[in-house]
């Protein structure tokens, strides 16, 4: 009689183990399946004309044909980008020759001439 109590009780604890089981495996697909259209509609909205357009207006500067762009700047900022001066001239000269200087340096060469403002490529 214990024997087969035991067996009751051990079926229906094993049962009772893969019912639950299952239900954890049902509720966790569920949460996929969700996430999994929730990527879906991502991806999506991604790759749709509209989203693409507002990523190169954003990052790149575009702009529609119909578009005017105005930028609303301060005064300063305007004459620094606007009005060209001898001085502004010869810096940008200056600064395209140090570029010019760096382009043929290894990472080494480059971080002694930082450091120690010598070029030792010669």
């Amino acid at each position: 009689m214990l024997y087969l109590m035991y067996l009751i009780v051990s079926y229906k604890y094993k049962e009772y183990l893969i019912n639950s089981n299952i239900e954890y495996l049902n509720i966790e697909n569920t949460k996929i399946s969700s996430h999994i259209d929730n990527y879906k509609r991502t991806l999506d909205y991604l790759n749709t004309e509209s989203y693409k357009n507002k990523v190169l207006k954003e990052e790149q500067g575009m702009k529609n044909k119909w578009e005017k762009v105005v930028y609303i700047t301060s005064e300063s900022q305007y004459t620094k980008f606007i009005k060209t001066t001898e001085k502004q001239v010869a810096d940008t000269d200056e600064e395209a020759t140090q570029t010019n200087i760096y382009d043929n340096m290894t990472n080494f060469e480059k971080w002694i001439y930082f450091i120690f403002k010598k070029d030792i490529r010669e």
